[in-house]
């Protein structure tokens, strides 16, 4: 499976996710179910893309540029007062997750440079252990601005973008995934279990996200490393573009 089938399924559960969230009174819980499946595919890919890219501060950009582009129609569609740094959309997320990329990346490299101009190291050495303990604590520094800016998945969304850019081996990286899957959804699991107790229709549904935000592992693991086709343009706006759609329907539905 390459990036681009994985993008098509993040996208797309993403889109029911946000259908479910704008219009709860028509579409119900199991569109937010489905919707679990979209957030690790993006952090798994958004890594992936700083892996790969020559132009780490382009994509950087890319990620900021639509983050301030989405944000209105983000507020509208959900209900938010229209502020641009308050409440903010997954872009945010994506976009302080990939500073604390570039972050990692720039402190292990100047670590690097010394250790081969005083050190007489070679050019494959890797960075001393403590170039990779000062570049993971500054990279968390974004995890503070996360929080400040209540975006999308909060600090533990950059966090997780940062593990799956740090973490090199596979196994190792679905293993991370797992375990940012199930500690997101902790609070989920508690509340399905109180309501199970009241014998309460809806508990299943809340247990059910949990092997739905685990499908994204399975999908990972089945990742061929090939980029697909590209349609890079699309998927950035296809973000502000559905949420618009969904906005001017609910709205419509609504007047009627």
């Amino acid at each position: 499976m390459n990036a681009f089938a994985l993008k098509i399924i993040a996208l797309v559960t993403m889109i029911i996710d946000h259908m479910g969230a704008v219009m709860p009174e028509i579409f119900g819980l199991e569109f937010r179910v489905i919707g679990r499946v979209a957030f690790p595919i993006y952090v798994f890919l958004v890594a992936e893309g700083f892996r790969h890219t020559k132009s780490p501060h382009k994509f950087l950009a890319r990620l900021g540029i639509f983050a301030l582009i989405s944000e209105p129609i983000f507020d509208l569609a959900l209900g938010n007062d229209i502020y641009f740094f308050a409440n903010t959309n997954i872009f945010y997320t994506l976009f302080l997750g990939g500073t604390s990329i570039v972050i990692y990346k720039l402190i292990r490299e100047n670590y690097w440079k010394i250790d081969k101009r005083n050190r007489g190291k070679i050019i494959n050495d890797p960075p001393p252990p403590e170039a990779t303990i000062a570049g993971i604590l500054l990279a968390i520094t974004p995890t503070l601005i996360a929080e400040a800016l209540t975006t999308d998945y909060g600090a533990y969304g950059v966090v997780f973008i940062l593990c799956m850019y740090v973490i090199r081996p596979l196994k190792l990286r679905l293993a991370a995934m797992v375990a940012l899957c199930v500690w997101q959804h902790n609070l989920i699991i508690r509340l399905a279990l109180n309501r199970a107790l009241f014998d309460l229709p809806d508990a299943t549904l809340f247990l059910l996200m949990i092997p739905a935000t685990l499908l994204p592992v399975l999908l990972a693991a089945l990742y061929n490393g090939k980029r697909g086709p590209g349609l890079k343009w699309f998927f950035y706006a296809s973000y502000p573009a559905h949420l618009l759609v969904i906005f001017v329907a609910a709205l419509a539905l609504r007047l009627t």
